[in-house]
């Protein structure tokens, strides 16, 4: 006797995709428990459920999940909402890039150097660009995950090359007076 005949014989359905999704959302929200235990006895949505599975499987098959590096993520997609009646029109919004973005830097003008220290969370050392002129420091990031740009007037005109620190999202850049 094999694992489904014998989930049959004890009662067991095997609940697949769509149903272990039902599950746990009954787990989250709790008042949806009677509802699902009523449904589970309908055929019709027992057939339902056996669709949406089926439709699961397949499209996995067609294209399946993309392993990403870990700890980076990208937002690419759209958004649509739809009225039920099949006459009015339906609204789509594209999703856009994330833009780069601008968090303060604190500046401190100590006696022989002057130190920038800035929050760049989610990035590689190697991917923030420092570039030093005059009396300003341009901080960037631009890679695809996170854009990022910042420049910083300083006091006076630094001597000598900056020198970075990157370590827990916080950059601390140290330049010579």
């Amino acid at each position: 006797m094999d694992k489904e005949d014998k989930k049959k014989e004890n009662g067991e359905e095997e609940e697949g995709i769509a149903g272990g999704i039902l599950k746990g959302i009954n787990k989250i929200i709790p008042g949806l428990g009677g509802l699902f235990k009523g449904l589970e006895k309908s055929p019709a949505f027992k057939e339902r459920l056996k669709k949406i599975d089926e439709e699961v499987e397949r499209k996995l098959k067609e294209a399946p999940l993309k392993k990403t590096e870990e700890g980076k993520f990208r937002i690419k997609g759209r958004f649509e909402a739809r009225y039920l009646a099949p006459d009015k029109p339906s609204m789509r919004k594209e999703v856009s890039p994330p833009m780069p973005q601008e968090r303060p830097a604190d500046i401190f003008d100590e006696k022989d150097y002057i130190k920038v220290i800035a929050e760049i969370p989610g990035v590689e050392e190697e991917d923030i660009k420092i570039n030093l002129e005059k009396d300003g420091l341009t901080i960037s990031v631009n890679v695809p995950d996170h854009k990022y740009h910042q420049q910083v007037k300083l006091s006076c005109e630094p001597k000598g090359k900056p020198e970075k620190f990157y370590r827990n999202g916080i950059l601390e850049v140290k330049i010579n007076k």
